[in-house]
């Protein structure tokens, strides 16, 4: 007898009030059991009980995963224009939308079985992130609770796609680039064991195989098709530094592409504020503090954007207004 596959989702990925054209499964230690019949309407009252018995997924099997797929590409065109939805609402179903494709092409490498899916989330939110000055603070709310790979791909993809915008980089086409690129910057990792990117005290052969991750992410990008070089550059360029002390190819900064810059400075600005095996992670201002303090590794002029970026977006430290910037 056949193994049945079945894949994780988000619970908060479910549209409230709907029936489902699917049954949805709950795991308990090694078995799926079903805990919703398909054509069974799902509420909030469903998502609390489940959150309260520290349930965070639902499962479905691997034959339904294309109607859940289409059903998400559905919810996903439809959030930014609904009307009973708050803007904040909007923000969460966002995140979770896009936190289900993340999840998917982190671990399996996999962006051309999502490729449709993974459009649709990223026009989503850039179509949210210009509807309004408050997108930023909604969303950064929502991704401050998320650690990890995932939740440090969707932080960095959220940056750069607001910096972008900022820095004139403003039509659907550039925004969707480098917010691909951002999202998938550091998918290369899965070709590098998780005992050695969480070890401590590495040996110089292996930090030297962790520095090749941008490397291998330009190649999973090239293996499933991505062909833009707007997208492959910022990836391959995101650790690299303006005085050529980055990686993997020293660049200087006149050799570094406008989305790579762009990549360098959201992804050090995450990296910061995360628990590293080698770091603890450090409170926003300490975190632009510290890239205020190393300017040499950044554009400068990106790198003043960015820092007002955050104090215009509900960051309130004084430091940041009274900080004298040398460019």
């Amino acid at each position: 007898m056949q193994k049945e596959n079945y894949l994780p989702i988000i619970i908060e990925s479910l549209v409230f009030g709907k029936n489902s054209d699917y049954p949805l499964y709950i795991k308990t230690g090694d078995r799926y059991v079903l805990y919703r019949s398909k054509a069974l309407i799902f509420s909030h009252n469903d998502v609390l009980r489940l959150k309260n018995n520290g349930v965070c997924n639902l499962y479905i099997k691997q034959e339904d995963k294309k109607k859940y797929d289409e059903d998400m590409i559905e919810h996903m065109k439809n959030i930014t224009s609904a009307d009973n939805k708050s803007f904040e609402d909007k923000a969460v179903n966002i995140y979770n939308y896009s936190k289900i494709y993340a999840q998917y092409i982190m671990t399996t490498g996999n962006i051309k079985d999502v490729k449709e899916q993974l459009k649709q989330v990223i026009e989503t939110m850039v179509e949210y992130i210009l509807m309004s000055e408050l997108a930023l603070v909604n969303i950064i709310h929502m991704s401050q609770h998320d650690a990890g790979e995932v939740g440090h791909g969707m932080n960095v993809s959220i940056y750069a796609m607001t910096l972008a915008g900022r820095l004139g980089f403003s039509n659907k086409v550039s925004l969707y680039e480098i917010g691909l690129a951002g999202l998938v910057h550091d998918i290369g990792k899965i070709k590098i064991s998780q005992q050695l990117l969480q070890k401590q005290n590495l040996t110089e052969e292996e930090l030297n195989e962790i520095k090749k991750h941008p490397i291998y992410s330009k190649e999973i990008l090239i293996e499933n098709e991505v062909d833009s070089d707007n997208i492959i550059n910022a990836v391959i360029e995101h650790h690299e530094a303006s005085n050529g002390t980055g990686y993997p190819y020293g660049k200087m900064e006149e050799n570094i592409s406008a989305f790579g810059k762009i990549l360098i400075i959201v992804n050090v600005f995450d990296s910061l504020m995360r628990d590293l095996p080698y770091r603890i992670k450090l409170e926003k201002k300490d975190a632009l503090n510290n890239m205020i303090l190393h300017r040499e590794l950044y554009n400068n002029a990106f790198l003043k954007e960015f820092v007002l970026l955050m104090k215009e977006s509900g960051e309130k430290n004084k430091f940041i207004a009274n900080t004298k910037f040398i460019a």
